[in-house]
């Protein structure tokens, strides 16, 4: 990273990010990749597992986002932040769920980690990897 970290920076990808977990709650399909780099590479929980580019991953948003009656939970938690003038990385934890079209409802924890870089002046995220531990048997 070049340069000292600033507020502005900060406040920015704090803002990009939040954007990004709004528009996935809301189910905003053409907003969720609006601050993403088109060659941005994600590793995500579900199959495939890595996707390299936006394209690659909208074109998969609708086999694995779970249709939900209303608003989804989509939340950042605990986020963290660290910019420079031109590289920025953030982590969270991300609470997802909501109500399924049967009226179950489900509800999940999940980390994820963000690399942004500064392009013209806006930030856009260039890494995203979201994971979740396996549960070992009887560990």
């Amino acid at each position: 990273m070049t340069g000292p970290m600033t507020a502005s920076d900060e406040a920015q990808v704090r803002l990009v990010l939040q954007r990004w977990a709004a528009s996935t709650r809301k189910g905003q399909h053409d907003e969720v990749l609006a601050n993403h780099c088109p060659d941005v590479l994600i590793y995500d929980v579900l199959a495939p597992m890595k996707y390299e580019g936006a394209a690659a991953y909208r074109q998969s948003w609708d086999e694995w986002q779970p249709a939900t009656q209303g608003e989804g939970q989509f939340e950042l938690e605990d986020l963290s932040v660290t910019a420079g003038a031109d590289v920025a990385f953030a982590h969270c934890f991300i609470r997802c769920g909501g109500v399924l079209p049967n009226g179950k409802m489900f509800e999940d924890l999940v980390r994820a980690t963000f690399c942004l870089r500064k392009v013209s002046g806006s930030w856009k995220v260039a890494h995203q990897h979201i994971s979740k531990p396996i549960q070992v048997a009887g560990g």
